[in-house]
């Protein structure tokens, strides 16, 4: 992450988190636009940022892509799922 500081770092994970629980599929891009929309980051968040998350949350398999290319929560867990089932 490019963030100085580890809170935000841990805030940006968590709201992107969030937002994808919200609304239990999302492209990346439309995360980065609800960020956008959250002015509690001062100098904006750019794309690279939130791609970096995303693929640490995909890594430890708390996020699992789905059809369309859109994001959701593994709510199996660890075991790692095929496009086709998710």
């Amino acid at each position: 992450m490019m963030r100085n500081n580890f809170q935000e770092e841990v805030d940006l994970r968590r709201i992107i988190l969030q937002i994808i629980t919200d609304y239990q599929a999302i492209t990346t891009t439309d995360i980065w636009y609800e960020l956008g929309e959250n002015y509690q980051f001062d100098g904006g968040i750019t794309r690279i940022e939130v791609t970096e998350v995303i693929s640490e949350l995909e890594k430890q398999n708390i996020i699992v892509k789905g059809k369309e290319d859109k994001w959701k929560i593994n709510s199996l867990g660890t075991r790692h799922l095929s496009r086709s089932k998710v």
